[in-house]
């Protein structure tokens, strides 16, 4: 069982790393290698994550409404089409909603198919976990190329690319593979708008975290009993959520301002440093 201040150390790792485009799940495998932490540390995640997933609606809480408010059109004044709202300006909300779903589909599939898989091959793994983090070393310093951004009015978004972003989050439950900077990365190569890029980027891992929280609750079900368990989780939760808040609206402003790119040599340096342990 691990002890408050390592659940609190923890909590703050994840919520520094789940926002910045770093990988929280590659720094915790590292952090958890390093401390010799084991037992239930996927289900301790996932509490983390929940910590995270509270910052995500306290500082996006406007989108998070138009999502709202477009389920409840969707469900009011179209419910066999939803998409005839889409041409009307209060039917640009149910237009977000099939959006964040859209993208969501990718997502639970390549999780429901290979999460297990991943899981066994990246579990003590440094060597792998270098390269994922040098792949996002990669995408992060590719949006230094991206042209200046541009203005929009309204949603720019179109299904395809909604179908790419929510692939390449899929992918990230690969440790090392930075799931806000992949999303946000890929999204600016699409030609996305910063801000909407960003947002787009942490409306979709609501209910990827969502899921996950279900189903790893189910199987760790005893620890969540277990007192000693429980305590430890819910403080690094309260730490995530702090932490997440405030690294959540610096990563909007970095990336409104251009300079995503700059995380790209952080990865690079953390990846050098994983396969020279692994070595």
């Amino acid at each position: 069982m691990i002890s408050y201040i390592t659940g609190v150390l923890l909590g703050l790792l994840q919520g520094l790393t789940e926002f910045l485009p770093v990988s929280s799940s590659g720094h915790l495998v590292l952090a958890q290698h390093l401390l010799h932490f084991k037992g239930e540390s996927l289900l301790f995640d996932v509490w983390l994550h929940f910590g995270t997933l509270l910052a995500i609606l306290v500082i996006l809480y406007r989108p998070v409404l138009r999502i709202l408010r477009g389920a409840w059109l969707w469900m009011t004044k179209a419910p066999l089409h939803p998409f005839q709202l889409v041409n009307r300006p209060e039917g640009q909300d149910t237009y977000l909603l099939f959006l964040v779903i859209l993208a969501t589909i990718p997502t639970a599939l390549i999780g429901f198919l290979f999460k297990d898989t991943f899981e066994r091959l990246f579990e003590g793994n440094l060597t792998l976990l270098g390269i994922a983090f040098i792949f996002t070393a990669l995408l992060l310093f590719l949006t230094k190329f991206k042209r200046s951004d541009h203005p929009v009015t309204g949603i720019s978004i179109n299904p395809l690319q909604a179908l790419a972003i929510g692939t390449i989050q899929g992918l990230a439950i690969i440790p090392g593979i930075s799931r806000s900077g992949s999303t946000i990365a890929l999204a600016l190569l699409l030609g996305l708008n910063r801000k909407e890029a960003g947002e787009f980027s942490f409306l979709i891992v609501i209910p990827a975290i969502f899921g996950a929280m279900i189903l790893e609750t189910i199987h760790g079900s005893a620890a969540l009993a277990d007192s000693r368990f429980l305590g430890p989780a819910f403080a690094g939760m309260v730490a995530a959520f702090i932490v997440g808040a405030f690294a959540l609206k610096a990563l909007l402003h970095l990336v409104n301002l251009g300079k995503l790119h700059r995380f790209s040599y952080y990865c690079l340096c953390i990846g050098v440093l994983s396969l020279w342990i692994a070595r």
